[in-house]
């Protein structure tokens, strides 16, 4: 499906902290954004996928691109903001219309529990043994999210990512890839 940005850029979300509601269309009217769709603020996944996006954001900005964060719900919001999880801005759409507007997948009871035994959920799980990233089941844990990319005045969406298991994050190669940055990852890879 096809992102409709006239459609969801009608779309109102709470700036965080100060709550103050905006229009989606806002936060791509004056430059070029990376805009994630988290899950739930508590889930450990969300934490290592924001903590990921994170090392982007100066290089993003260097390139007048702003790192975005959307969550669907105040459940956790504190305890991610004050985690310093995301290094971005950071936005609640409460009504979750943006979500559905874009189709993102939502999962039963038994469909989440059974997606936690995928490789990439048990992956992602072990990597967090190691991270020692602290997270809680508070709130909505059946919604999925994932990644725009969108040009300067919503003329383009050059990266539509979808979760499709709750373990799923955009691979930040992927993101500069589309933005034609240059990945300083890639050049420390060749050196060795």
């Amino acid at each position: 499906m096809p992102v409709n940005l006239a459609s969801i850029g009608k779309n109102s979300v709470k700036m965080v902290p100060s709550m103050k509601e905006v229009k989606l269309e806002s936060l791509w009217a004056e430059q070029t954004v990376v805009v994630t769709f988290f899950r739930r603020f508590g889930c450990v996944f969300c934490r290592q996928g924001a903590k990921e996006l994170s090392l982007l954001t100066p290089l993003l900005a260097s390139h007048n691109v702003k790192n975005i964060g959307v969550g669907l719900e105040e459940f956790g919001l504190e305890e991610f903001v004050e985690g310093k999880f995301f290094n971005g801005d950071l936005y609640v759409d409460i009504e979750k219309k943006t979500y559905q507007d874009l189709g993102y997948k939502r999962y039963g009871t038994f469909g989440v529990m059974m997606s936690l035994f995928s490789k990439t959920a048990r992956d992602a799980l072990a990597k967090n043994k190691v991270d020692k990233l602290e997270s809680n089941l508070k709130g909505d844990g059946l919604q999925t999210g994932g990644t725009l990319v969108i040009t300067k005045g919503g003329d383009q969406v050059l990266l539509d990512y979808r979760q499709d298991n709750p373990a799923d994050q955009v691979d930040t190669a992927e993101i500069l890839r589309v933005l034609e940055i240059p990945n300083p990852a890639a050049k420390d890879d060749a050196k060795h």
